[in-house]
C-alpha cells in the first residue's frame, strides 16, 4: 500500500464498494487491515475504518472481529468505540456528496 493517508482512505472505500456479501469478503477485509498495519510513514486511521465497516456491514465486521487473535493490537483496535459521524469526519468526509462519492463511487443527489 502506498504511504499516503488519502490514498489509503480511497483504497478503503474502493474495497467497501466491492464487497458483495459473500464469504470471501472477510478475506478482503483482513488483507486490507493487514497491509494497512504495515504502514510506517503515518498512523493509519484503523479505528475510523473499523467504525465505518461496522456501520456499513455489521455482520461482516463482527465476523472479522471474531477472527482476530485475542489481545493483539488489531483485536484491541476492533473493540474501540467511535461514533460513525466522527469517523467519517476524521476520514475527510464532511458532506453528503463526499459520503456518496466514497460509498457509492458517484454522487447521486442533486444540489
Amino acid at each position: 500500500m502506498k504511504a499516503d493517508r488519502q490514498v489509503l482512505v480511497d483504497e478503503f472505500f474502493t474495497m467497501i464498494r466491492k464487497l458483495n456479501r459473500t464469504g470471501s469478503d472477510i478475506m478482503h477485509v483482513r488483507e486490507f487491515f493487514w497491509r494497512s498495519s504495515e504502514i510506517r510513514g503515518f498512523i493509519p486511521p484503523t479505528v475510523e475504518f473499523m467504525t465505518v465497516l461496522k456501520a456499513y456491514n455489521a455482520v461482516l465486521f463482527h465476523e472479522f472481529r471474531k477472527s482476530l487473535v485475542p489481545h493483539t493490537s488489531m483485536h484491541i483496535l476492533a473493540n474501540v468505540h467511535m461514533e460513525s459521524g466522527d469517523a467519517l469526519v476524521s476520514l475527510g468526509i464532511t458532506t453528503l456528496e463526499d459520503l456518496e462519492l466514497a460509498v457509492k463511487g458517484r454522487i447521486l443527489t442533486k444540489a
